[in-house]
């Protein structure tokens, strides 16, 4: 039985290739402190999108999602799920770390999924020249905007449903 909040992670294959995405939909009024940790994740999120630039190390990408969970007050948390990197044909190509010795190509997709304990944020994304190019994205949702590193993003916000689980 569903309780208030629901989480719904996908990995979806077409002609060979995947792409990930995680949407949450809670049941009643969202209470304060999960949209602001929600929030933050997809800010964490929209930090790693917006560097993830033809030509970058992915390991530079990894530190900037460090620094961002820093910066929104959750030092420790990226400690406690992978962070997601280059995806293909494979849930994941590579999971990015401090290690990584990838480059990241043009054209190549990407899923960060950032989390906060209660929360995550994923979408899948092309590296372009002309910065990330959103693959997967909010089609049914509510939107949150944002605009980090210079770059405009449209994320999904949490739905919200009347009523019980």
């Amino acid at each position: 039985k569903i309780q208030k909040l629901l989480m719904i992670s996908v990995n979806a294959r077409k002609w060979g290739l995947i792409v990930s995405l995680t949407r949450f939909v809670h049941f009643g009024k969202i209470p304060r402190e999960l949209k602001k940790k929600y929030e933050a994740n997809v800010f964490i999120d929209c930090t790693m999108m917006a560097h993830t630039q033809p030509g970058t190390p992915a390991k530079e990408i990894f530190q900037k999602g460090i620094e961002a969970y820093r910066g929104k007050g959750y030092p420790e948390e990226w400690k406690c799920h992978h962070q997601g990197g280059s995806i293909g044909y494979t849930g994941r190509d590579y999971r990015a770390n401090s290690n990584t010795p990838d480059i990241i190509q043009e054209n190549q997709a990407f899923t960060w999924n950032p989390s906060l304990t209660g929360t995550k944020s994923e979408d899948t994304i092309l590296a372009t020249l002309n910065g990330p190019e959103m693959i997967t994205r909010p089609v049914i949702y509510p939107t949150l905007s944002m605009k980090v590193a210079g770059v405009s993003f449209k994320r999904p916000a949490i739905l919200v449903k009347e009523g019980g689980g």
